[in-house]
């Protein structure tokens, strides 16, 4: 099995600032505005030409390089350039560990691993769940079986934890019947509640008592869409599934495809710190969760902006790091998120979250949700998943 990976559309930690080329994105915004910026002049796949994010990006070209703006979010200092090199450690590159483990050439795994293997892979995915998210749902079960057949049949470890969970903590249903009652002050009590989100409720039903998992910020998904929610098959009453679970990609289909009627101020970076913290606990919504002796990897999954989670991008690194006992080969970190602000005219990244993910280094990939298919971005990230894997060193 070859352990050098030459990818030629990543690492995209940092490079994903202003490297997708967007002619078509993901849909207007959920505010529904426009705007009138534009992309221009994207050329390369790796090396940022990047002044302020906030406005439009332009000149994306070369290969590596370096001049510096600032992302109005963040203040964290941009790359671009445009001057092509071979040199593998071109690019931004820090000694600072407080600073994003940047690194715009292609990674290089040609060195023999060096830690002792892992056995056990820890898998949570964090979905946003606001209204623009359908289609990326139901993108995301799609490319799910192949990834992990890919995983199975690729990587040593062979013992999963595999867990999803949404951006907020409101009860769907209780709000789905909320609209629905107040339709049906007007309509016959026989009839389905006239809704254009909402059809199959039926006007005087009264919803059960939500389950307090199922309000809950970073809790795992046993439930898929519906009013009532449709309860998913995973096997033992549990809120994530293992590697023995009766028709995994069935039940990962169930609960990925969670709705679109969440907070449209998500919180996927304290739902992830949540979910990982607290909620893995005894007395937690899904406690045994995260072990100690397996590789974590995890998935966000977000079209809009990281705006409603406390702390800075440094915080959620540090927090997630201490959460497995500082042990920096023991996390891999993919992100899937939009870069089309409005009517798929312009390509805006989402800063924090690029920054975020950069701090992992060769172990964090970023890519557009508005790609039609994700499979060839869970594909690449196989590779980067067996390296950690074979180079995690187990606590003790």
């Amino acid at each position: 099995m070859t352990k050098r990976i030459m990818r030629e559309r990543s690492l995209r930690t940092s490079a994903m600032a202003g490297a997708i080329a967007c002619s078509v994105g993901c849909g207007p915004a959920e505010d529904g505005t426009a705007s009138a910026s534009g992309a221009t002049g994207v050329t390369g796949v790796t090396g940022v030409t990047q002044g302020n994010t906030q406005g439009s990006m332009t000149g994306v070209t070369g290969v590596t390089g370096e001049s510096t703006g600032t992302d109005s979010d963040s203040g964290v200092p941009t790359s671009s350039g445009g001057v092509a090199t071979d040199d593998p450690t071109a690019g931004v590159t820090s000694n600072d560990s407080s600073s994003p483990k940047l690194d715009l050439a292609m990674a290089d795994f040609g060195a023999p691993p060096t830690g002792d293997g892992c056995t056990k892979v820890d898998f949570l995915f964090v979905l946003d769940n606001s209204i623009s998210m359908g289609d990326e749902q139901q993108n995301l079960a799609n490319s799910f079986p192949g990834f992990i057949s890919t995983i199975q049949s690729q990587v040593q470890a062979q013992d999963y934890h595999i867990m999803v969970i949404d951006t907020d903590d409101q009860d769907k249903w209780g709000e789905k019947w909320d609209k629905c009652h107040e339709k049906c002050m007007t309509d016959d009590p026989g009839d389905g509640c006239l809704t254009v989100y909402f059809p199959d409720i039926i006007c005087g039903m009264e919803p059960p008592p939500p389950e307090p998992c199922d309000q809950s910020l970073g809790a795992g998904r046993n439930k898929g869409a519906g009013g009532p929610p449709v309860e998913c098959p995973v096997d033992g009453g549990l809120r994530y599934m293992t590697q023995d679970q009766a028709d995994l990609p069935g039940a990962f289909d169930c609960v990925a495809n969670m709705g679109a009627t969440g907070n449209s101020n998500e919180r996927p970076a304290e739902a992830l710190l949540t979910a990982l913290g607290p909620q893995t606990q005894a007395g937690g919504c899904h406690p045994g969760f995260l072990r100690d002796d397996a590789v974590l990897v995890v998935t966000m999954i977000s079209d809009e902006q990281e705006n409603g989670s406390p702390g800075t991008p440094q915080s959620w690194y540090d927090d997630l790091l201490a959460l497995k006992g500082g042990n920096e080969t023991a996390i891999v970190m993919l992100s899937l998120n939009g870069d089309a602000e409005t009517m798929g005219q312009e390509c805006i990244p989402t800063a924090k979250m690029v920054e975020f993910v950069g701090y992992f280094g060769d172990r964090g990939i970023i890519d557009s949700i508005c790609a039609p298919d994700y499979s060839p971005f869970f594909q690449e990230a196989v590779g980067v998943i067996d390296y950690a894997c074979d180079e995690f060193v187990p606590p003790g």
